[in-house]
């Protein structure tokens, strides 16, 4: 990495991370790094690209949801409202009818 300068930074979801690393695997072998990122995203992912775009945009539009707690939400993919509270930090604007509606768009979308 010397020499290597940020040119910027952004959090993405986990189906996403996965995206980039089968695309690079296609190009050329993977680095140590890359390999664990991409064994630890194929594990975790819950939710595939296209599911994930949609839901993402629907949790998004959700007034006071700004985009990491959205991201954070997307990837955990949360099943009932008390692992839900543990992802929202406090302090936060989100209501309970918010809440459950996230729940809606989360059940909507996971895998079955």
């Amino acid at each position: 990495m010397i020499g290597k300068k940020m040119i910027s930074m952004r959090q993405i979801p986990l189906y996403e991370v996965k995206e980039i690393l089968e695309q690079r695997q296609e190009k050329s072998e993977l680095g140590y790094e890359q390999k664990l990122t991409h064994d630890y995203v194929k594990k975790f992912a819950k939710i595939s690209e296209a599911k994930g775009r949609k839901a993402l945009a629907e949790i998004k539009a959700i007034e006071s949801m700004d985009d990491a707690l959205a991201i954070k939400i997307i990837d955990s993919m949360p099943g009932n409202i008390d692992v839900l509270r543990l992802l929202i930090p406090k302090g936060s604007r989100i209501t309970e009818e918010q809440q459950q509606n996230i729940l809606k768009i989360v059940g909507t979308y996971s895998k079955k």
